[in-house]
């Protein structure tokens, strides 16, 4: 099944914590995953790593988890060593200046820096649980979306595949009679200048005879048939394909030169330029997939 390698997903959680995760692909040659995430939960990376890895094969992945700080439990947590020396001291003030006022609790409430808050933040396994859903999600969403998009790939490559084998079916036609109408031409010109003189027959058979070895394109064409049947095939596999389509089209590629070196045809090369001008276009959209 072909899948692009592009795509995007996103997946929320609301339960205890609230938190986005969205995954962004775009292509590359190997499987590139980086994760950001808020310092508390670094050390669930590898774990979101190997989650991925599970179903993605190549392309990089841009992980991004954003959570909502507000939504996190908190704690007002108190300096009491801050409260003690400020109270130490204004009880020292209050002896050499006079003042005869209480010295209260309200009086050290005011004291901002004793105070100070704390977020609650789940354990390791604790997040994981709550971030996995969530994942899921968003993973599920890019697999849809790459598939997607896989899809209308194919369908495009399929469609090229078939007016490079409809071309490839005119060279063959052609290549069959390209022979003889060299050797009616080879005859045509050998009379023009021999002047009634008599004609070797053996000689003017050899020459076309080492025409059709030199002009032989049977085992390419051979070939490129096959390339096209196993690029169908491919396409309806399992697994990361694109590696394997590109190296389909570079032997499809190849042989579709050797064909235009060895012919001489009119025919024959405008078929050629259609091949390579499609096989182009093939190997574009199979940069995309996986």
């Amino acid at each position: 099944m072909v899948m692009s390698m592009t795509g995007y997903g996103r997946g929320e959680n609301t339960d205890l914590i609230s938190f986005t995760v969205e995954l962004r692909s775009v292509n590359h040659r190997f499987l590139e995953i980086r994760v950001r995430l808020p310092k508390p939960w670094l050390l669930l990376e590898e774990k979101i790593k190997n989650y991925i890895k599970k179903r993605i094969s190549r392309g990089r992945i841009d992980v991004f988890v954003n959570f909502e700080a507000e939504s996190l439990p908190i704690d007002v947590k108190i300096d009491k060593n801050v409260v003690k020396n400020y109270y130490k001291m204004l009880v020292e003030l209050k002896s050499e200046i006079g003042f005869e006022g209480p010295i209260d609790l309200s009086l050290l409430s005011m004291l901002t820096e004793a105070f100070y808050v704390q977020e609650q933040v789940p354990e390791q396994q604790e997040l994981w649980v709550l971030l996995q859903p969530a994942l899921q999600e968003a993973l599920d969403n890019l697999v849809n979306m790459k598939l997607k998009e896989g899809e209308t790939l194919w369908h495009d490559t399929l469609m090229r595949l078939n007016i490079i084998e409809d071309n490839v079916a005119k060279i063959q036609n052609r290549a069959d009679i390209v022979p003889g109408e060299y050797r009616q031409r080879l005859l045509q010109d050998v009379k023009s200048l021999s002047e009634g003189i008599q004609l070797d027959n053996d000689r003017l058979e050899i020459e076309v005879a080492l025409f059709a070895e030199k002009s032989n394109i049977t085992e390419e064409i051979v070939r490129l048939k096959s390339h096209i049947s196993q690029m169908r095939e491919t396409g309806y596999g399992k697994g990361s394909i694109g590696k394997k389509m590109d190296f389909i089209v570079q032997e499809m590629i190849r042989e579709t030169n050797t064909i235009g070196s060895k012919s001489s045809d009119n025919d024959i090369t405008r078929n050629v330029i259609e091949i390579k001008s499609e096989l182009e276009k093939i190997r574009e959209q199979i940069q995309n997939i996986e």
